[in-house]
């Protein structure tokens, strides 16, 4: 059977008449009073369904308000349990802040964002979702540098003539030679210096690892 045909079956499966009868089981497994079911995952075993199926809802029927009003109550349920249980530490605090963080989007940001069936009243909510493949917005490409620039670049980001720090190895001659190509780099190195002329001393005296 092809991969068509078991997508047709499962969305014949879970029509909205289907999916908001079993939300309505859910929900009573939630508010039953002496069961203790305190999250989501749990519910779904209840009526033998799964965290699977809950997000192909939530896809499938994102533009249906009345269905979406009714997962977002139901997981709201399950939130309060989660905040009841820590906050009189009737749950691991811990566990339920771990469960509120990665299924409930629980941060330092505060209020969580308008679901999907709610944020089209506000256009400026809306943030366009780029297609796979495809740039929604072409990059700048960056300015090109000049002969100059690409020089003075090249120029300060080579160790070989900025690092004249002293050595353990050093003798007396090394560290006094090393502490004047520290006031006057230019002088050791073949490297012309960035803002001035001079007459070419030596090469590479000092390199990082020498």
């Amino acid at each position: 059977m092809s991969t068509t045909q078991l997508g047709n079956q499962n969305a014949s499966k879970w029509t909205r008449e289907k999916t908001i009868q079993m939300l309505c089981k859910i929900e009573a497994v939630a508010l039953h009073e002496y069961d203790l079911c305190y999250t989501l995952t749990q519910a779904l075993n209840k009526v033998r369904c799964y965290k699977q199926i809950w997000s192909y809802w939530k896809k499938k029927f994102e533009a249906d308000e009345d269905i979406m009003d009714h997962i977002y109550f139901i997981e709201s349920l399950f939130i309060e349990k989660l905040e009841h249980g820590g906050l009189f530490k009737r749950l691991n605090a811990s566990t339920c802040h771990f469960i509120l963080k990665n299924n409930y989007g629980y941060g330092a940001k505060g209020e969580p964002e308008l679901p999907s069936h709610l944020s089209h009243e506000f256009p400026e909510m809306q943030i366009e979702k780029p297609l796979s493949g495809s740039k929604t917005k072409k990059e700048k490409a960056p300015k090109p540098l000049t002969a100059e620039e690409l020089y003075e670049q090249e120029y300060v980001n080579d160790p070989a003539y900025k690092d004249f720090s002293p050595r353990e190895t050093d003798n007396e001659v090394i560290a006094a030679l090393r502490a004047d190509a520290a006031k006057h780099p230019h002088l050791y190195t073949a490297k012309p210096p960035l803002h001035c002329t001079y007459i070419q001393f030596a090469e590479d005296l000092f390199a990082p690892n020498s």
